[in-house]
């Protein structure tokens, strides 16, 4: 694992971000200073990861899908960031070992549970079921899972926006811990509720506009 890679990539980052966007973090406290744990969050953009990192302490260990880090260019600078595959269309018991291996390193492990970017009805804001498979895996695991949401990471798809500094909101924890013989669709929806919950707050504490929910790219290179 390159933890340099890591280090530099979230730097560089932080520098472009916070030039570019108004970037509000809140919960930090919730992220626990030591030992192993599941990061879980919802999924607008391919900037999501750095973002959602970029403010913490702790290096996460992103679980990212095959065939994006299979890719030449894009799958060496994910690895370089300690990312590594699963396959979404099975059971993917390498990428559950891999988990396994890094939380018993003790290190973090991120994991957007929507099987790819979401947005609207079929989100998990917008109601739509988390998969069981994340709720499985981290009954499997038993560690601490801290939820997260972001809101705002899908307008950097409209490069014009970067001239207005788009308001990005991060929210993290407060953490979940393991109960014993939960069955995993109550664990599941202890994940959603957390996730669901922290995106409430985004938007009544900091009043999110209409033109920031979350919207696909093509949606966004359209805007003006």
């Amino acid at each position: 694992m390159s933890y340099l890679g890591y280090k530099i990539g979230k730097v560089a980052c932080r520098a472009l971000v916070n030039l570019t966007c108004e970037v509000h973090f809140v919960g930090k406290e919730h992220v626990p200073a030591t030992g192993p744990f599941l990061l879980v969050a919802n999924h607008i953009s391919h900037f999501d990861p750095m973002i959602i990192g970029m403010a913490l302490k702790r290096d996460i260990d992103y679980m990212g899908t095959r065939e994006l880090l299979e890719m030449p260019v894009v799958g060496a600078l994910l690895r370089s960031w300690n990312s590594f595959p699963v396959d979404r269309s099975k059971v993917d018991r390498a990428a559950i070992k891999s988990t396994i291996e890094r939380l018993e390193a003790g290190r973090v492990v991120g994991i957007f549970p929507e099987r790819g970017l979401r947005y609207g009805e079929v989100s998990i804001l917008g109601g739509a079921e988390l998969p069981v498979g994340t709720a499985a895996l981290w009954q499997m695991c038993k560690v601490p899972l801290l939820p997260a949401a972001i809101i705002g990471s899908d307008q950097l798809y409209q490069w014009r926006s970067l001239y207005r500094r788009p308001r990005i909101f991060v929210h993290y924890g407060p953490v979940l811990e393991i109960i014993p013989q939960e069955p995993r669709e109550a664990a599941r929806d202890r994940i959603a509720k957390a996730i669901l919950d922290l995106h409430r707050h985004i938007v009544t504490q900091h009043n999110v506009r209409e033109n920031e929910t979350p919207r696909c790219a093509q949606d966004r290179w359209a805007q003006k």
